[in-house]
Protein backbone atom coordinates (compact mmCIF):
# COMPACT_ATOMS: atom_id res chain seq x y z
CA UNK A 1 0.00 0.00 0.00
CA UNK A 2 1.38 3.39 -0.98
CA UNK A 3 1.59 6.20 1.55
CA UNK A 4 0.63 9.81 0.94
CA UNK A 5 1.03 12.64 3.48
CA UNK A 6 1.66 10.06 6.18
CA UNK A 7 -1.56 8.17 5.51
CA UNK A 8 -2.21 4.88 3.75
CA UNK A 9 -4.17 5.29 0.54
CA UNK A 10 -7.12 2.89 0.42
CA UNK A 11 -7.10 3.12 -3.36
CA UNK A 12 -3.49 1.95 -3.78
CA UNK A 13 -4.77 -1.63 -3.84
CA UNK A 14 -6.31 -1.07 -7.29
CA UNK A 15 -2.88 -1.44 -8.83
CA UNK A 16 -3.00 -4.82 -10.54
CA UNK A 17 -6.70 -5.33 -9.79
CA UNK A 18 -9.05 -6.55 -12.52
CA UNK A 19 -12.40 -4.78 -12.77
CA UNK A 20 -15.54 -5.08 -14.87
CA UNK A 21 -17.82 -2.12 -15.53
CA UNK A 22 -21.06 -2.78 -17.40
CA UNK A 23 -22.76 0.03 -19.25
CA UNK A 24 -19.38 1.70 -19.47
CA UNK A 25 -19.67 3.25 -22.91
CA UNK A 26 -20.88 6.61 -21.67
CA UNK A 27 -21.99 8.69 -18.70
CA UNK A 28 -21.51 7.34 -15.20
CA UNK A 29 -20.19 4.00 -16.43
CA UNK A 30 -17.43 5.58 -18.50
CA UNK A 31 -16.50 7.84 -15.59
CA UNK A 32 -16.33 4.87 -13.20
CA UNK A 33 -14.16 2.92 -15.64
CA UNK A 34 -11.79 5.87 -15.93
CA UNK A 35 -11.69 6.31 -12.14
CA UNK A 36 -10.73 2.69 -11.54
CA UNK A 37 -8.14 2.73 -14.33
CA UNK A 38 -6.64 6.00 -13.05
CA UNK A 39 -5.89 4.20 -9.81
CA UNK A 40 -4.22 1.23 -11.44
CA UNK A 41 -6.95 -1.30 -12.21
CA UNK A 42 -7.19 -3.08 -15.54
CA UNK A 43 -10.80 -2.43 -16.57
CA UNK A 44 -13.04 -4.49 -18.85
CA UNK A 45 -15.70 -2.14 -20.15
CA UNK A 46 -18.96 -3.63 -21.40
CA UNK A 47 -21.58 -1.96 -23.57
CA UNK A 48 -23.68 -2.45 -26.67
CA UNK A 49 -21.55 -0.55 -29.19
CA UNK A 50 -17.92 -1.47 -29.86
CA UNK A 51 -17.09 1.93 -31.38
CA UNK A 52 -18.22 3.69 -28.19
CA UNK A 53 -16.23 1.30 -26.02
CA UNK A 54 -13.17 1.78 -28.21
CA UNK A 55 -13.39 5.54 -27.64
CA UNK A 56 -13.67 5.13 -23.87
CA UNK A 57 -10.74 2.70 -23.75
CA UNK A 58 -8.62 4.91 -25.99
CA UNK A 59 -9.18 7.84 -23.64
CA UNK A 60 -8.22 5.70 -20.64
CA UNK A 61 -5.05 4.33 -22.25
CA UNK A 62 -4.07 7.80 -23.47
CA UNK A 63 -4.09 8.85 -19.83
CA UNK A 64 -1.83 5.97 -18.85
CA UNK A 65 -4.54 3.53 -17.74
CA UNK A 66 -5.35 0.01 -18.90
CA UNK A 67 -8.73 -0.92 -20.39
CA UNK A 68 -10.36 -3.00 -23.07
CA UNK A 69 -13.91 -3.19 -24.36
CA UNK A 70 -16.25 -6.13 -24.84
CA UNK A 71 -19.39 -5.28 -26.79
CA UNK A 72 -22.64 -7.14 -26.28
CA UNK A 73 -26.04 -7.24 -24.62
CA UNK A 74 -25.97 -7.54 -20.81
CA UNK A 75 -29.14 -9.67 -21.00
CA UNK A 76 -27.37 -12.26 -23.20
CA UNK A 77 -25.79 -15.00 -21.03
CA UNK A 78 -23.29 -15.87 -23.78
CA UNK A 79 -22.01 -12.29 -23.84
CA UNK A 80 -21.76 -12.15 -20.05
CA UNK A 81 -19.87 -15.46 -20.01
CA UNK A 82 -17.36 -14.05 -22.54
CA UNK A 83 -17.05 -10.81 -20.60
CA UNK A 84 -16.22 -12.50 -17.32
CA UNK A 85 -13.80 -14.96 -18.91
CA UNK A 86 -11.97 -12.11 -20.63
CA UNK A 87 -11.89 -10.07 -17.43
CA UNK A 88 -10.67 -13.02 -15.37
CA UNK A 89 -7.65 -13.53 -17.59
CA UNK A 90 -5.23 -16.40 -17.21
CA UNK A 91 -5.57 -16.46 -13.42
CA UNK A 92 -9.37 -16.49 -13.49
CA UNK A 93 -9.70 -13.63 -10.99
CA UNK A 94 -12.00 -10.61 -10.95
CA UNK A 95 -11.55 -8.18 -8.06
CA UNK A 96 -14.31 -5.67 -8.77
CA UNK A 97 -17.66 -5.84 -10.56
CA UNK A 98 -19.62 -2.64 -11.12
CA UNK A 99 -23.11 -3.20 -12.53
CA UNK A 100 -24.03 0.07 -14.17
CA UNK A 101 -25.82 -1.01 -17.37
CA UNK A 102 -29.35 0.34 -17.53
CA UNK A 103 -32.00 2.04 -19.64
CA UNK A 104 -34.56 4.69 -18.66
CA UNK A 105 -37.50 2.66 -19.91
CA UNK A 106 -40.80 4.26 -20.94
CA UNK A 107 -42.19 7.48 -19.52
CA UNK A 108 -45.93 6.83 -19.41
CA UNK A 109 -48.74 5.87 -17.03
CA UNK A 110 -48.62 2.16 -16.20
CA UNK A 111 -51.84 1.48 -18.13
CA UNK A 112 -50.13 2.73 -21.28
CA UNK A 113 -46.88 0.75 -20.82
CA UNK A 114 -46.66 -2.20 -23.18
CA UNK A 115 -45.58 -5.64 -22.03
CA UNK A 116 -42.57 -5.38 -24.35
CA UNK A 117 -41.49 -2.07 -22.72
CA UNK A 118 -41.93 -3.52 -19.25
CA UNK A 119 -39.97 -6.68 -20.04
CA UNK A 120 -37.12 -4.79 -21.72
CA UNK A 121 -36.73 -2.44 -18.75
CA UNK A 122 -36.71 -5.28 -16.22
CA UNK A 123 -34.39 -7.36 -18.41
CA UNK A 124 -31.70 -4.70 -18.74
CA UNK A 125 -31.96 -3.04 -15.32
CA UNK A 126 -32.52 -6.11 -13.13
CA UNK A 127 -31.92 -9.35 -15.02
CA UNK A 128 -28.66 -7.93 -16.38
CA UNK A 129 -27.45 -7.37 -12.82
CA UNK A 130 -28.49 -10.90 -11.89
CA UNK A 131 -26.57 -12.41 -14.81
CA UNK A 132 -23.42 -10.37 -14.23
CA UNK A 133 -23.36 -11.22 -10.53
CA UNK A 134 -24.10 -14.90 -11.10
CA UNK A 135 -21.41 -15.38 -13.72
CA UNK A 136 -18.80 -13.23 -11.96
CA UNK A 137 -19.03 -14.98 -8.58
CA UNK A 138 -16.58 -17.83 -9.37
CA UNK A 139 -13.99 -15.24 -10.42
CA UNK A 140 -14.68 -12.94 -7.45
CA UNK A 141 -14.28 -15.85 -5.03
CA UNK A 142 -10.64 -16.17 -6.12
CA UNK A 143 -9.92 -12.51 -5.29
CA UNK A 144 -8.43 -11.42 -1.98
CA UNK A 145 -11.19 -8.86 -1.49
CA UNK A 146 -14.00 -9.33 -4.02
CA UNK A 147 -16.32 -6.35 -4.46
CA UNK A 148 -19.67 -5.95 -6.21
CA UNK A 149 -21.09 -2.45 -6.58
CA UNK A 150 -24.56 -2.21 -8.14
CA UNK A 151 -25.77 1.14 -9.44
CA UNK A 152 -29.40 1.56 -8.46
CA UNK A 153 -31.47 4.72 -8.20
CA UNK A 154 -33.40 6.75 -5.66
CA UNK A 155 -36.31 6.17 -8.05
CA UNK A 156 -36.48 2.67 -6.63
CA UNK A 157 -37.40 4.08 -3.21
CA UNK A 158 -39.65 7.06 -3.83
CA UNK A 159 -42.46 7.57 -6.35
CA UNK A 160 -41.63 8.98 -9.76
CA UNK A 161 -44.85 9.31 -11.69
CA UNK A 162 -44.95 7.54 -15.09
CA UNK A 163 -41.72 5.60 -14.44
CA UNK A 164 -43.11 2.39 -12.89
CA UNK A 165 -40.98 -0.16 -14.83
CA UNK A 166 -37.75 1.68 -14.00
CA UNK A 167 -38.71 2.11 -10.34
CA UNK A 168 -39.66 -1.56 -9.99
CA UNK A 169 -36.38 -2.72 -11.53
CA UNK A 170 -34.22 -0.45 -9.39
CA UNK A 171 -35.92 -1.45 -6.15
CA UNK A 172 -35.38 -5.04 -7.26
CA UNK A 173 -31.65 -4.33 -7.41
CA UNK A 174 -31.76 -3.35 -3.72
CA UNK A 175 -33.39 -6.65 -2.78
CA UNK A 176 -30.93 -8.61 -4.90
CA UNK A 177 -28.00 -6.77 -3.31
CA UNK A 178 -29.08 -7.41 0.27
CA UNK A 179 -29.74 -11.08 -0.32
CA UNK A 180 -26.52 -11.63 -2.26
CA UNK A 181 -24.53 -9.91 0.50
CA UNK A 182 -25.57 -12.68 2.88
CA UNK A 183 -24.95 -15.43 0.33
CA UNK A 184 -21.45 -14.20 -0.50
CA UNK A 185 -20.46 -12.98 2.95
CA UNK A 186 -18.80 -16.30 3.87
CA UNK A 187 -16.60 -15.90 0.76
CA UNK A 188 -15.50 -12.45 1.88
CA UNK A 189 -17.23 -10.68 -1.02
CA UNK A 190 -18.82 -7.29 -0.34
CA UNK A 191 -22.04 -6.46 -2.19
CA UNK A 192 -23.50 -2.95 -2.05
CA UNK A 193 -25.76 -0.69 -4.07
CA UNK A 194 -25.43 3.02 -4.77
CA UNK A 195 -28.68 4.93 -5.30
CA UNK A 196 -27.94 8.18 -7.16
CA UNK A 197 -30.44 10.91 -7.88
CA UNK A 198 -30.42 13.71 -10.47
CA UNK A 199 -26.94 12.97 -11.80
CA UNK A 200 -26.06 15.76 -14.20
CA UNK A 201 -25.45 14.83 -17.84
CA UNK A 202 -27.08 14.01 -21.15
CA UNK A 203 -29.19 11.20 -19.73
CA UNK A 204 -30.74 13.41 -17.04
CA UNK A 205 -31.38 16.14 -19.61
CA UNK A 206 -33.19 13.61 -21.81
CA UNK A 207 -35.30 12.23 -18.95
CA UNK A 208 -36.29 15.70 -17.76
CA UNK A 209 -37.20 16.77 -21.30
CA UNK A 210 -39.45 13.73 -21.74
CA UNK A 211 -41.13 14.14 -18.34
CA UNK A 212 -41.61 17.89 -18.84
CA UNK A 213 -43.32 17.26 -22.16
CA UNK A 214 -45.64 14.68 -20.58
CA UNK A 215 -46.62 17.13 -17.81
CA UNK A 216 -46.84 20.20 -20.01
CA UNK A 217 -44.23 22.22 -18.13
CA UNK A 218 -40.86 23.64 -19.11
CA UNK A 219 -37.66 21.73 -18.47
CA UNK A 220 -36.45 24.56 -16.22
CA UNK A 221 -39.60 24.34 -14.11
CA UNK A 222 -39.30 20.59 -13.73
CA UNK A 223 -35.59 20.72 -12.91
CA UNK A 224 -36.23 23.38 -10.26
CA UNK A 225 -39.05 21.30 -8.79
CA UNK A 226 -36.86 18.20 -8.59
CA UNK A 227 -33.82 19.90 -7.06
CA UNK A 228 -36.04 21.73 -4.54
CA UNK A 229 -36.60 18.38 -2.87
CA UNK A 230 -32.88 17.94 -2.11
CA UNK A 231 -31.09 19.17 1.00
CA UNK A 232 -28.42 20.88 -1.10
CA UNK A 233 -30.89 22.22 -3.70
CA UNK A 234 -28.77 20.92 -6.54
CA UNK A 235 -28.06 17.98 -8.79
CA UNK A 236 -25.35 15.38 -8.19
CA UNK A 237 -22.18 15.15 -10.28
CA UNK A 238 -20.85 12.02 -11.96
CA UNK A 239 -17.64 12.53 -9.98
CA UNK A 240 -19.55 12.14 -6.71
CA UNK A 241 -20.97 8.78 -7.82
CA UNK A 242 -17.51 7.71 -8.98
CA UNK A 243 -15.93 8.52 -5.62
CA UNK A 244 -18.51 6.44 -3.75
CA UNK A 245 -17.93 3.57 -6.18
CA UNK A 246 -14.18 3.75 -5.57
CA UNK A 247 -14.73 3.72 -1.83
CA UNK A 248 -16.99 0.67 -1.97
CA UNK A 249 -14.47 -1.05 -4.26
CA UNK A 250 -11.62 -0.50 -1.80
CA UNK A 251 -10.63 -2.25 1.42
CA UNK A 252 -11.76 0.87 3.28
CA UNK A 253 -15.26 -0.62 2.94
CA UNK A 254 -14.27 -4.08 4.17
CA UNK A 255 -17.01 -4.21 6.83
CA UNK A 256 -19.71 -2.60 4.68
CA UNK A 257 -22.00 -4.98 2.82
CA UNK A 258 -25.67 -5.23 1.91
CA UNK A 259 -25.99 -1.46 2.09
CA UNK A 260 -28.01 0.89 -0.10
CA UNK A 261 -26.10 4.16 -0.12
CA UNK A 262 -27.80 7.30 -1.40
CA UNK A 263 -25.75 9.76 -3.44
CA UNK A 264 -28.64 12.15 -3.83
CA UNK A 265 -27.70 15.56 -2.42
CA UNK A 266 -29.98 14.68 0.48
CA UNK A 267 -33.10 13.99 -1.59
CA UNK A 268 -33.57 10.68 0.23
CA UNK A 269 -32.16 9.73 3.61
CA UNK A 270 -33.28 6.12 4.03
Amino acid sequence: MAERDGEVSAFAEFVGARAVVTGGGQGIGAAIAAGLADRGAHVLVSGRRQATLDAVCASITAGGGSAEGCAGDITDPDHVHRLMALAGGSEGVIDILVNNAGIPGPTAPLVEVTLAEWEETIAVNLTGVFLACKLAVPYLERAAHGKIVNIGSVTGKQPLVNRAPYAAAKLGVVGLTRTLAHELGPSGINVNVISPWLVGGERLDSVIATMAKERGVSTDELRAEMTAGTAFKRTVSEAEVVEMTLFLSSTASSSITGQDINVSAGAVMY
